[in-house]
């Protein structure tokens, strides 16, 4: 039995140096009757042959999309769908829109959430919190890393236990607000 095997034919247009034809004759030109928009780029010198670069142009108005899951209660994560659909924005706006709306009050919001500790007179206790009938969800998310790392900024300022926590209180409070407004 042969193991080589005949190379293929060379397919013409496929290779990486070959220019592209141009449109065909009776096809509509798109005119621009502003000049192009071109971000501006950072470029890095070459990385030495043989060796992978670590650095490759980046544009400045590049971004990047992470996804994020959040463990809401239930309600919560029904209330940011119904509010997102009435206001016809993205559930991702509404989350924003909650931290914007109650970032002086986040402090406030979760300490009445945290358990407080009690003591017996020798022993320092933490009161378990109370038991929430309401289940939890997991509300995923796509959101831009800049906003991320704001609302991860936010966890470390007001000493929030974790990102869902944060965002379940400020939710909470802006969901309740806002439904009793209208």
């Amino acid at each position: 039995m042969s193991t080589e095997r005949t190379p293929l034919a060379a397919v013409p247009g496929l290779s990486r140096t070959a220019a592209l034809p141009a449109p065909p004759a009776g096809r509509p030109q798109a005119r621009s009757s502003s000049p192009a928009v071109v971000p501006e780029e950072i470029s890095t010198p070459p990385a030495p042959v043989g060796k992978p670069s670590s650095q490759t142009r980046v544009s400045r108005t590049a971004t990047t999309i992470r996804n994020v899951t959040l463990s809401l209660p239930v309600s919560l994560v029904a209330g940011i769908r119904e509010r997102a659909r009435q206001d016809r924005v993205s559930q991702p706006e509404i989350l924003l829109d909650a931290l914007i709306a109650t970032e002086s009050e986040l402090e406030a919001l979760l300490a009445v959430e945290a358990p407080q500790p009690t003591t017996d007179g020798l022993f320092v206790r933490r009161r378990p919190r109370p038991e929430n009938p309401d289940p939890l969800s997991t509300l995923s998310l796509r959101m831009l890393s800049s906003n991320l790392e704001a609302i991860d900024s936010l966890v470390s300022k007001h000493k929030a236990d974790s990102r869902s926590a944060l965002c379940a209180a400020a939710l909470r409070r802006y969901l309740n607000t806002e439904s009793a407004a209208t």
